[in-house]
């Protein structure tokens, strides 16, 4: 009779072992039920990360730039406009007046006649450091007003405006530029 109670046994220990969960199933749960590990030194780096940023980008120098406008002021008593008289016309004796805004650490503006330099600011008694000056036009021809700025200093003029543009062009210096033809 054992036989028949041991047949039993046995199927009924077999009963439901379709249903048993994988093996390590208890490891794989406990490891994602637990704690998370902590990460708030990350918090702790940010801030100082924050502050550093904006200190170097407060340090490094700006880009320069460079800004050159200017107004004609008439002679009292001169002949008024004449039949061409634009922005960039002039007569004899009129006065340009020059204002310059720049940002960068050196600076300065130029006048050219027909390519010869005639004013180069800071410098001239005319001038009103490097922010502008009142420039009497007292020959005809065409004058190229030049603003430059550069984080490094301006090379000197060396003879024309061709060589002088490319010498402020090879220290980056930014280049602002317009013309007036007197006639």
């Amino acid at each position: 009779m054992t036989e028949p109670l041991s047949r039993i046994e046995a199927a009924l220990a077999g009963l439901g072992a379709e249903h048993e969960p994988p093996v390590g199933w208890e490891a794989r749960v406990l490891a994602a039920t637990a704690a998370p590990r902590s990460r708030r030194w990350w918090w702790w780096l940010g801030a100082p990360l924050v502050v550093a940023i904006a200190l170097l980008l407060w340090l490094v120098p700006r880009a320069p730039s460079a800004t050159l406008a200017y107004a004609r002021i008439r002679e009292p008593g001169s002949a008024g406009p004449t039949r061409g008289d634009s922005d960039h016309t002039a007569q004899i004796g009129d006065t340009l007046r020059l204002t310059a805004s720049s940002k960068g650490t050196y600076q300065e503006f130029r006048i050219y006649r027909e390519d010869q330099l005639e004013l180069r600011c800071p410098g001239a008694p005319v001038c009103r450091g490097a922010e502008g000056a009142d420039f009497k036009l007292l020959r005809s021809g065409t004058y190229k007003l030049v603003g430059m700025a550069a984080s490094v200093p301006i090379p000197p003029p060396g003879g024309s405006l061709d060589i002088d543009l490319a010498a402020a062009r090879r220290v980056d210096a930014k280049i602002d530029e317009t013309h007036v033809t007197v006639d």
